[in-house]
C-alpha cells in the first residue's frame, strides 16, 4: 500500500522484507529527482531576473537617448522620474544577482554605481525645476546619457535600440486617461 509521509513529495511503495534495501534506494532516488525538479519549477517560476536584466537595458538605452526621445520613450508623464525609478527598480534592487549570474560585471557595475550615486545626490540637493524642465539642465543630464552609453558598451548591448508603442484611452473631452506602453528590444 502506497503512502505519502509529510514532509516528501513521493509516495513509499510496500517493501517486501527480501526487496528493502533496493526498494529505499530506489525510493530515494526517487525523491532526490522530485525534489530537483520542484527546485527547477520554482526557479523557472519566480525568477525573474532575465526579464529584469532585459528592462535594465531598456533603461539604460532610454536614459542614452537625447531628450526628446526620452519623451517618447515615456510618453506621457514625468519623464524624469520615471526613468529614474526604473533604473532603481531593475538595477538597484536586483545588482548582486546580476552579479552572481555573470549578467554584469564588477567593471559596469562600478558605472551602474556611480549613475545610482548621481542621481541620488540629485534627489538630493535638486530642485522641482530640474526634474520637470531638463532642456534647462541639459549638461547634467548629458553626464548620466554618456554613463548610461558607456555601460550599454561594456555590457556589449550598444547595438540594441528599443521599439516602443503607446496605446491610449481618451475620455469624452480627448484628454489621456489611460496609457499602455509596450517596449521591444530589437538590433540597429
Amino acid at each position: 500500500m502506497a503512502h505519502k509521509k509529510k514532509g516528501l513529495l513521493t509516495t513509499s511503495p510496500e517493501w517486501a522484507k527480501h526487496l528493502r534495501k533496493y526498494m529505499k534506494n530506489q525510493f530515494w532516488k526517487g525523491e532526490r529527482n522530485a525534489s530537483k525538479e520542484l527546485i527547477r519549477n520554482e526557479l523557472f517560476e519566480t525568477d525573474n531576473l532575465l526579464w529584469q536584466f532585459e528592462e535594465m537595458i531598456k533603461t539604460l538605452i532610454a536614459l542614452s537617448l537625447s531628450l526628446k526621445e526620452q519623451i517618447n520613450f515615456y510618453g506621457v508623464g514625468a519623464t524624469a522620474d520615471e526613468m529614474l525609478e526604473d533604473f532603481y527598480s531593475y538595477y538597484v534592487l536586483n545588482k548582486n544577482r546580476f552579479l552572481e549570474r555573470e549578467l554584469i560585471t564588477k567593471e559596469s557595475m562600478v558605472i551602474l554605481d556611480d549613475i545610482d550615486s548621481l542621481t541620488d545626490s540629485w534627489s538630493d540637493e535638486k530642485e522641482e525645476e530640474f526634474w520637470f524642465e531638463m532642456e534647462k539642465h541639459q549638461n547634467e543630464w548629458n553626464i548620466l546619457r554618456e554613463k548610461a552609453l558607456f555601460v550599454l558598451k561594456l555590457l556589449k548591448k550598444d547595438n540594441l535600440t528599443v521599439e516602443v508603442k503607446h496605446e491610449n484611452e481618451l475620455d469624452e473631452k480627448g484628454n489621456i486617461i489611460i496609457q499602455r506602453t509596450t517596449t521591444e528590444l530589437k538590433e540597429k
